[in-house]
């Protein structure tokens, strides 16, 4: 998919505070890591009413900003790591919606523009926008509190934490595209459990504010050195010790041994290192402070209510593409890969085919009530889901799957088999994988009674979280020099989502096609799984699900997440129905907001005295020559209003006018659109075979994309209804709408034999895809008598 233009306006960045009354002098601050709050309380600052704006639109206060620079006077960022910051904030930009009327990213007024300007500012991003890689945007922001303070301030002088909250969302995000988290991952990686549970809690704010303290002091000189003892929050003490400040830092043993440099290099003295930090196998109750040896609580196991804890958990960092597999599941995974790895390949390569046989509504395989709760999920959509181009993509994707030939080889085997023959591949390959697998559900020889956090991985589990994360994959889209890697903690999350939902494969009864495979995509929607694979949070959207006024854009963490419906007007589903991951925040007038919803269509509740209809219908059996009936001057303006909510939300639709129609319109919104095309979506195609002809089959022919009235209909009850329109256009969007017949037109009428017969009130759309006339109307024929419902198959014409 081409990049989207990012905003063209040139950066209109300005200080936040006037130059003749910086903190260093106004405020007189002293050193040795103290505030001078008496000089700072009678001191006066000046903002401009450009930058007052920017900080009122990001619900910043001013008194917020002057207390963070006071007290971020205490760091000093290091050369290499004031390069970083500068490059990531070069990076960092804004993307448009359709008409341009919402932003998406760090637009060029955004507040980071005038923070930047000074080091204290500069600073002050690094450290929220890298406690956000770690920590919850609430945990980061209690941090910042605890750590202010610490200096002892008055407390007219003190912000509230939804200033903190404000100041962190402002910046969180912005090393999303860094090495950041990958350097700490590196360092996480010493401190995790192999190849079970690592879904835990953070230690308490006030204790990692103490020790960040440390880590100022250190950065200023005050410390020769510095020692930290813990778990998985020292190491990302040592992530931004090493990535921003530049201090060397060493990962030792109970012993005194390094085991690891996060630079790479070999020092011949061990004391050299600035920051040294030794991982706790059993967390400490409290802080503890020897000769500035800092001895940091771990945060607990918090597997058996995480989403209760969502703010608690912490991310472990981003890994690396490359190995992301093994560094997430460890011993299990590599297992998979390396002497299981032909039974993986065939478990993937069937999947893939299986897959493939689903999308294309292959004959044979699943009834029509299975496929229809399969769609009902809406699965991605993309070429890159299944079949072939599953293969190929997870290969990219995943090189540990390329980089071992017997599985790639038993992969692409298992794919070129029919579905009859991938249902007895894959099923048998799971039993096989079982009967080495340790897990509980698995294996007799596992104690039932010990805790699943603290029970191996399972292997069949694996396989279908593999199979679920190229598959969310596939539909995710970045900005090219934007790129994010998923976190530690949202790829294990993708797997617990899968394993609490289960069953024991040996369990009699056990279909593992459709209990297994198919039924392993997760029940929350497809931006909720991206959130959560790319955050390590997004639990508390579960709710969300299926519904369809779930967001079409939502931010998480710092990173913006928003269906391409809002951004490009198109009906092919495979382009609409991607999903964008910026870093940065939603701006609507140069506001930032929570999430995007489509506003409550009133014709979905049988309103349509504004809506305009189909321009009539007749009953046809022959089928040569149909023409597209659409009309011709269809136009689309979002608009945008704000929701009257707590949260910080926004409402949006597109209204689509035509001059045929000049006092009436339709609006849809972006994630009803969405929703629409993909459950209307087929990959089924009549390539290669040879199909008889229709004619003499009867259906009913609608002029146009408006409202269908039952009246119109009625002579045939269960028919299919065919409309003819152009593949790429608005009359597309308009037609999937309608999914019920107006509610006036839901009564009993009199069919050609004069026997009562009610034509159902639910309508299927389905597009014709690759098929042919015949195979499209057919199918929407099975659906009718099969669901007691009305199928509209949409015939596309060039």
């Amino acid at each position: 998919m081409p990049s989207i233009p990012s905003d063209p306006r040139p950066n209109q960045s300005a200080p936040l505070l006037s130059q003749d009354a910086q903190p260093g002098s106004a405020v007189g601050f002293q050193q040795q890591g103290t505030v001078d709050w008496i000089s700072m309380a009678n001191g006066t600052v000046g903002f401009s009413v450009d930058v007052l704006s920017r900080l009122s639109k990001a619900g910043v206060e001013a008194l917020t900003i002057y207390a963070a620079r006071a007290i971020f006077t205490n760091i000093r960022l290091g050369e290499v790591g004031e390069r970083r910051l500068n490059d990531a904030l070069e990076a960092a930009k804004a993307f448009p919606s359709v008409s341009n009327i919402l932003w998406f990213g760090f637009g060029v007024k955004h507040i980071i523009r005038s923070m930047q300007e000074s080091s204290e500012g500069l600073a002050c991003l690094g450290i929220c926008a890298s406690l956000t890689e770690q920590y919850s945007t609430v945990i980061a922001a209690k941090v910042l509190r605890e750590l202010f303070l610490l200096y002892s301030p008055p407390a007219d002088l003190t912000p509230t934490l939804r200033q903190w909250i404000s100041l962190v969302e402002a910046s969180e995000g912005l090393l999303g595209p860094t090495d950041f988290g990958l350097v700490l991952h590196g360092l996480s990686r010493f401190c995790l459990r192999d190849g079970c549970c690592n879904v835990r809690g953070c230690a308490s704010p006030e204790h990692i504010a103490v020790a960040l303290k440390g880590i100022f002091d250190l950065s200023k000189g005050y410390l020769d050195s510095l020692f930290l003892s813990g778990g998985a929050d020292c190491a990302w003490m040592a992530a931004i010790s090493h990535w921003l400040l530049d201090l060397s830092v060493e990962v030792q043993d109970r012993n005194g041994s390094v085991i690891y440099r996060p630079h790479g290099t070999k020092r011949q003295l061990r004391n050299d290192a600035q920051l040294v930090i030794t991982y706790l196998d059993e967390p400490a109750q409290s802080i503890e402070i020897v000769r500035k040896h800092y001895i940091i609580p771990s945060g607990r196991s918090i597997f058996s209510n995480a989403t209760d804890h969502e703010d608690d958990v912490i991310s472990y960092g981003r890994v690396d593409w490359a190995t992301c597999l093994s560094d997430t599941f460890g011993t299990p995974m590599k297992r998979l890969l390396s002497t299981q790895s032909r039974t993986t390949g065939i478990c993937l390569g069937s999947a893939s085919r299986i897959l493939y046989a689903v999308m294309r509504d292959e004959d044979d395989t699943l009834t029509l009530e299975q496929k229809r709760e399969v769609r009902m999920d809406a699965p991605p959509i993309s070429s890159s889901s299944y079949g072939r181009g599953f293969f190929l993509f997870s290969r990219r994707l995943l090189p540990e799957l390329d980089e071992n030939t017997s599985l790639v080889g038993s992969m692409e085997t298992a794919l070129g088999k029919s579905y009859t023959e991938a249902v007895q591949l894959f099923s048998q390959s799971t039993v096989s994988l079982s009967s080495f697998c340790t897990c509980h559900m698995c294996s007799e020889e596992c104690n039932p009674t010990t805790n699943i956090e603290d029970q191996p991985f399972c292997l069949i589990t694996m396989i279908e979280t593999i199979c679920t994360l190229v598959r969310i994959m596939s539909v995710c889209h970045m900005q090219q020099g934007l790129e994010i890697n998923p976190t530690r903690s949202g790829l294990e999350k993708l797997y617990w989502m899968r394993r609490q939902l289960a069953s024991a494969p040996v369990k009699s009864g056990y279909d593992p096609i459709f209990t297994g495979l198919l039924q392993s995509w997760p029940r929350p929607s497809i931006m909720t799984l991206v959130e959560i694979l790319f955050t390590g949070r997004g639990d508390r959207h579960m709710a969300w699900s299926k519904r369809i006024n779930s967001p079409a854009a939502a931010c998480c963490n710092g990173l913006c997440f928003y269906l391409n419906t809002l951004t490009e007007v198109t009906s092919d589903p495979e382009r609409a129905c991607l999903v964008n991951v910026i870093p940065g925040r939603i701006e609507w007038n140069k506001s930032t907001y929570d999430y995007v919803q489509d506003i409550i269509d009133e014709q979905e509740k049988g309103t349509e005295e504004y809506v305009y209809q189909s321009t009539g219908a007749e009953i046809i059996t022959q089928y040569d020559g149909l023409m597209d009936s659409s009309s011709p001057d269809l136009k689309a303006e979002l608009i945008v209003e704000e929701a009257a909510t707590v949260n910080r939300g926004l409402l949006a639709n597109y209204r689509i006018t035509t001059q045929k129609f000049p006092s009436r319109q339709f609006l849809l919104g972006p994630r009803m659109v969405w929703y629409r095309l993909n459950d209307a979506f087929t990959a089924a195609t009549c390539q290669g075979r040879i199909c008889k002809s229709l004619d003499g089959f009867r259906s009913i022919l609608v002029w146009g994309e408006g409202i269908i009235r039952k009246e119109g209909v009625l002579q045939e009850p269960l028919a299919p209804i065919i409309r003819v329109l152009p593949s790429q256009d608005l009359s597309i969007w308009l037609a999937l709408s309608q999914t019920n017949f107006p509610a006036a037109s839901r009564t009993n009428f009199p069919v050609a034999s004069g026997a009562p017969r009610q034509r159902p009130s639910r309508i299927f759309n389905k597009l014709q895809g690759g098929q042919c006339i015949r195979c499209c109307v057919l199918r929407a024929a099975e659906f009718s008598e099969e669901f007691d419902t009305c199928c509209i198959c949409i015939i596309t014409v060039p």
